[in-house]
This record gives C-alpha cells, sequence and structure tokens, in this order.
C-alpha cells in the first residue's frame, strides 16, 4: 500500500473522508518504514547498532520510478553501510531493476567492494526463475543471498540450488502464494525448506515472527550445526521472537524497510482479529516509536 497522493504534485486534491485519514494511514505506515530515503535506512541502523543489532536494508522504489534510478538507491546503500561501518547487508527486488544484467553486475560490484552481502528478496512465483538466471549467472554466486518461501513447492527444490551454489539463505513463509498450488501451508513448506538447509556450512537466515516457527527452525538449524540468525521485520512485534532466538544464543536482525511502502496488514484483518487491532492502534499511537519501545522492553527482560 502505497500512501495516497497530495494535492499539489499534479494529482487531484483528496477530499472527505478519503483525505481526513490520510495523517493516519502516514502515521501507521511510518511503524513499518524507516523513512521514504536512504538517509532515514541508514539514520535506522546507526541507532539499532547502539543495541548492537545488525540490518538488513530493504528499498521499495516508487511506482513508475526508472531502473536506473533504483539501482542507484541500492549502489548508495552499500556505500553508505560501509561508510558507515555498519553491521548490514542490501536486500535487493529485481522486477524494479527489469532484471537488467548491466544494473545486476554494478550491484554485484558494489557488493564485493564493499564487503556487503547482495541478498535477492523473493518476488511473485512467476518471475522465480529469472531471478535464478541472474544469480546463477553470478561472477561469485556465493557471495549472495537469496529469499526461499515456504509458501512454494519449488523452495525445497530450490534450498538445495542455493547449497550447491554457496548461497546464504533466508527462509520466509512468503507473500504469494505458488502458482501450481495455492493451498500449500506456508508454516509446514517453511520447515521443510529449514529441513533442506540443515547441514549447511552457509549462513542460513529465519525471517519469521512466528515465535513457536523461529524456535523451531533454529532449534533445527543448530541441532545439524548449521550457522543461523533470526531476523525480524521492523514494526513487526520485536520482543517475544527476539527472546526466543536469544534464549538460544543465537543473534537477531532487522529488516529495514525504506521507501514508499505501507502497512504489513490491512484493515480488515485488524477488524477480523483483536490482536491485530490492538497491534494497528499501536501504529497510529506512538508511529515510529513502537519498534524502539519494543527493543527496549526486550532487553530489559533478557
Amino acid at each position: 500500500m502505497h500512501p495516497g497522493l497530495v494535492a499539489g504534485n499534479g494529482a487531484p486534491p483528496r477530499t472527505g473522508v478519503s483525505a481526513w485519514l490520510d495523517p493516519l494511514r502516514q502515521r501507521r505506515a511510518a511503524a513499518y518504514v524507516a523513512g521514504p530515503g536512504l538517509e532515514d535506512a541508514l539514520a535506522a541502523a546507526r541507532r539499532l547498532r547502539t543495541d548492537g543489532i545488525p540490518v538488513a536494508l530493504g528499498y521499495s522504489a516508487a511506482p513508475g520510478e526508472s531502473a536506473r534510478a533504483a539501482a542507484d538507491v541500492h549502489l548508495g546503500a552499500f556505500e553508505g553501510l560501509a561508510a558507515g561501518d555498519l553491521d548490514g547487508y542490501v536486500a535487493v527486488k529485481l522486477a524494479p531493476l527489469d532484471f537488467d544484467p548491466g544494473l545486476f553486475a554494478e550491484l554485484e560490484a558494489a557488493s564485493k567492494r564493499t564487503h556487503r552481502r547482495l541478498h535477492l528478496d523473493a518476488l511473485a512465483p512467476e518471475v522465480a526463475d529469472r531471478m535464478w538466471a541472474l544469480a546463477e549467472s553470478a561472477s561469485d554466486p556465493g557471495a549472495l543471498g537469496i529469499a526461499l518461501p515456504g509458501r512454494w513447492r519449488r523452495s525445497v527444490d530450490d534450498a538445495r540450488r542455493a547449497l550447491d551454489l554457496g548461497m546464504t539463505a533466508r527462509v520466509v513463509k512468503g507473500q504469494w502464494a505458488d502458482s501450481v498450488d495455492p493451498n500449500v501451508d506456508p508454516a509446514q513448506g517453511f520447515l521443510q525448506v529449514v529441513d533442506a538447509l540443515c547441514g549447511s556450512k552457509n549462513l542460513v537466515i529465519v525471517a519469521t515472527h512466528d515465535v513457536a516457527l523461529l524456535a523451531e527452525s533454529l532449534r533445527r538449524l543448530s541441532a545439524a550445526r548449521t550457522p543461523c540468525e533470526a531476523e525480524l521485520l521492523v514494526g513487526l512485534p520485536f520482543a517475544p521472537p527476539a527472546r526466543a532466538a536469544r534464549r538460544l544464543g543465537l543473534p537477531v536482525r532487522l529488516y529495514v524497510a525504506y521507501g514508499k511502502t505501507g502497512a504489513a496488514y490491512g484493515i480488515g484483518e485488524a477488524v477480523r482479529n483483536p490482536a491485530t487491532a490492538w497491534w494497528l492502534v499501536q501504529d497510529l499511537l506512538l508511529g515510529k516509536d513502537k519498534t524502539w519501545q519494543s527493543i527496549r522492553r526486550s532487553r530489559a527482560r533478557l
């Protein structure tokens, strides 16, 4: 969900209830994104460093933004992390870059130059093969990271593919359903991907706020002596999953989104789910402060 256009930028002025709700939408979205620009994301990374939390920086390109412009933002992210001596990697969605091999090569070069990992975020299943084609054509595929959605049947095979290439794997439930079998259970598929990665010598990132699923995944990987860590999303509940990871002696990373993006769930879900409704209320009351308060609570309870 992108924040609504406002008068003065070529769009007609918003009126009535829609215009009245705009400030609430913007405050709600502010709980999930560092801000519109790269400096907002780097500022969040610097603040998280004081709590010993490394980051992943993920940019959401604006509608109509050119592939060149989106690539330049990511190139700046590599340089910004290195210049600030920040522990972080750069997550890239290749669709806004038009899967351009030349731009991909520039990102690879920046990753190598700055010693910061280039990670390929999951997209719709229909374009997964295009992403893999670029990954396998990379000068050093083992320097890359890739997301493996539990909702896709193909992800177990893709996990083995990542192992063969020496890639870092990040396991996610996935935003888009499998195009062949949309009824795949995300949690069950998640664990199947984790099991396929057990025994890897490469880092496996477990990215979920489902505390039970996170803990079980990390337990399995640790038992197989697989290097692993938890990754959480800024704006979603931090303290319970962070405690689950730290009880196992494992690090926690935060994915810092920036650009023009929206909240992680819809109003309809909030109406149906009282717990989600309360989280929405916190969005509106606290905005950006919600994540920082959750981190402080987590630190106090350790």
